[in-house]
């Protein structure tokens, strides 16, 4: 049995996220700009990703590495052995082209991110940066009836 998805088309995505806190104590968490509102397969089904801090050499931590949606569930990886993380840093999820963007959505009102192809070193925009007009523009005001 083949599954396309997974075997085909999961190598050829990543996903970028920025650092946007690290708390250091028993565990270090570090905390993504990014989630389970883009990647639900840690949380759905405990698929396991395996994360690089980009562009800097150095010691590595063992951490988790772990979202914005302040969830119990929302984490990305556990136990991840990446170079030590900085708050700005860029890190990388490999392996995520199968399913995270079709299983993207707009949990605790978070906007999509966006899709980005890349070919011998050129980039091109393939799905533009979610706004909050795309977000909101399903929503029904609901009149005064005062």
């Amino acid at each position: 049995m083949v599954e396309p998805g997974r075997s085909m088309v999961a190598p050829c995505g990543v996903t970028l996220y920025r650092v946007v806190t690290v708390k250091r104590g028993i565990r270090t968490h570090v905390a993504v700009d990014g989630g389970m509102g883009d990647n639900l397969e840690v949380s759905l089904y405990g698929q396991a990703f395996e994360p690089s801090v980009i562009g800097r050499l150095g010691d590595h931590v063992t951490c988790d590495i772990v979202g914005r949606h302040c969830e119990s569930g929302d984490t990305l990886a556990r136990d991840a052995h990446v170079v030590d993380p900085h708050v700005g840093d860029l890190l990388v999820v490999p392996v995520t082209g199968a399913y995270c963007y079709t299983m993207s959505n707009n949990y605790n009102a978070a906007l999509r991110p966006p899709v980005v192809l890349v070919r011998e070193g050129r980039a091109t925009l393939a799905v533009r940066r979610e706004t909050m007009d795309d977000l909101l523009r399903r929503e029904m005001l609901v009149p005064d009836e005062r």
